[in-house]
């Protein structure tokens, strides 16, 4: 195995993980999605699940076109049906503020998606 840098995914063996994380975060947010279409419960994690994901295509930033355009608007279609239902169980002091930080990650995932067929 081939060692070309020192940090720490600058090795054959560890070169491909930060995918190995970046697809588990992406499962968590279709897993999320799923749950929201039906739930009329006032709490998710999808945006946090969103956070983790940003952070990583962040660090990795090779790993970009795992993000992909069909996905994202689903998950915000999703998310804003979610809230358009539920968002009035939301306590007041928290409402615009959580609606605010969908549309801001929402946004930022827009602008690191892949738009290329695969």
């Amino acid at each position: 195995m081939r060692i070309y840098g020192t940090n720490p995914e600058e090795n054959e063996m560890a070169d491909v993980e930060p995918a190995r994380y970046i697809h588990f975060a992406i499962k968590h947010i279709d897993d999320m999605n799923d749950w929201l279409k039906t739930t009329n419960e006032p709490h998710q994690a999808m945006l946090l699940h969103i956070d983790v994901l940003l952070m990583l295509v962040k660090k990795y930033p090779d790993m970009y076109s795992l993000i992909k355009k069909e996905k994202v608007l689903e998950w915000e279609s999703t998310f804003n049906e979610w809230f358009a239902r539920c968002g009035d169980k939301i306590p007041t002091k928290y409402r615009n503020g959580i609606e605010k930080n969908a549309k801001e990650l929402f946004a930022e995932l827009k602008e690191k998606w892949y738009d290329l067929p695969y």
